[in-house]
């Protein structure tokens, strides 16, 4: 059985074809320079209505929704045991090919802002979007209904788009949180946008997108044709830093704060006991040339993964990005 979903918050199925991947059990943080095996996903009951460490905090679920939005659900797909998700499992039925795009993307700042201008396409290569009909992940985008002249989300396909945006070079922390009203959250360093991690299955149910609907072997899929990354979305960047070093920058919130890698000083491995409600926290990092402590966000396996809410005063994004959830 499929569900129609809300139309602004991304693509979700509940077919489950393959068989579930060998039992996933509790980990510890990855070791030093080891890639995460699991993402550990929202649990049932996390609030999408007020900042927290491991939270979404969304704006105007209320206003869409006529009440206060629900807590995070989940459903069941092959690669969840629990809270975990399997990325060896996710790799099984994600979106197949690596086909070439053409990338192009900028950064351009004066003293006081930064400007990123780009078409929103990798520099990798991505999944085969329209999706395969003989691909595992068709099964789970088929029965989806899907915005005009697509019959179904298996259709849509990824086209590049005008991406220009300016925030401020030196942004400001504020005392209490922004929530999120948008699903684009960020831009990286290779020219994506990162997304919020929240897909809705009707006015009573939220889930984690990872826990929900496979995506290509980067972590992408489109969003009405605009590719754009979730979960471990630092897999693919071109920036990985040094083993046994802390992460580079790979990106900046639309708040203007940078967005770095899962990896502190000596390549130890953050985990969200050490970051704030937004998913970020203040430390001594590269930036600009120089290591300055400040504020920033981190990308790591822990739900939302990037960024929960902002620290900054987010900008207006231009339309084609705004994704508004009302």
């Amino acid at each position: 059985m499929t569900r129609r979903l809300l139309p602004w918050v991304g693509l979700l199925a509940f077919t489950a074809l393959l068989s579930i991947p060998a039992a996933m059990t509790a980990t510890a943080p990855p070791a030093d320079d080891d890639a995460p095996t699991v993402l550990h996903t929202a649990p049932v009951g996390t609030p999408l209505s007020a900042p927290g460490r491991g939270n979404l905090y969304m704006c105007r679920l209320n206003v869409l929704l006529g009440h206060a939005p629900p807590p995070v659900s989940q459903v069941d797909v092959p690669w969840r045991d629990g809270n975990l998700l399997s990325i060896a499992g996710m790799e099984q039925v994600a979106v197949p090919g690596a086909v070439p795009v053409k990338h192009r993307f900028k950064v351009t700042t004066t003293p006081t802002t930064r400007t990123f201008m780009g078409n929103g396409m990798p520099p990798w290569p991505i999944g085969i979007f329209p999706i395969p009909p003989d691909s595992a992940a068709y099964s789970y985008y088929s029965p989806l209904p899907a915005l005009p002249p697509y019959p179904s989300a298996a259709a849509i396909p990824v086209k590049p788009y005008h991406l220009h945006v300016t925030v401020p070079r030196q942004p400001k922390a504020n005392r209490k949180p922004t929530c999120i009203d948008s699903f684009s959250t960020g831009v990286s360093l290779d020219g994506v946008t990162w997304h919020a991690e929240l897909a809705g299955v009707n006015p009573t149910t939220f889930v984690d997108p990872n826990a929900a609907l496979p995506t290509d072997n980067c972590f992408g899929h489109p969003w009405n044709t605009q590719y754009h990354i979730h979960g471990y979305s630092w897999k693919c960047m071109t920036r990985q830093g040094r083993p046994g070093e802390a992460s580079p920058l790979l990106g900046y919130a639309w708040d203007g704060f940078g967005v770095y890698g899962p990896r502190g000083p000596g390549g130890k491995w953050i985990t969200n006991a050490q970051l704030d409600e937004c998913h970020g926290r203040t430390s001594k990092v590269m930036w600009e040339g120089k290591m300055t402590r400040i504020y920033h966000y981190v990308l790591n396996n822990e739900y939302p993964y990037s960024i929960g809410c902002f620290r900054g005063t987010p900008v207006k994004l231009p339309m084609n990005l705004r994704h508004k959830m009302s």
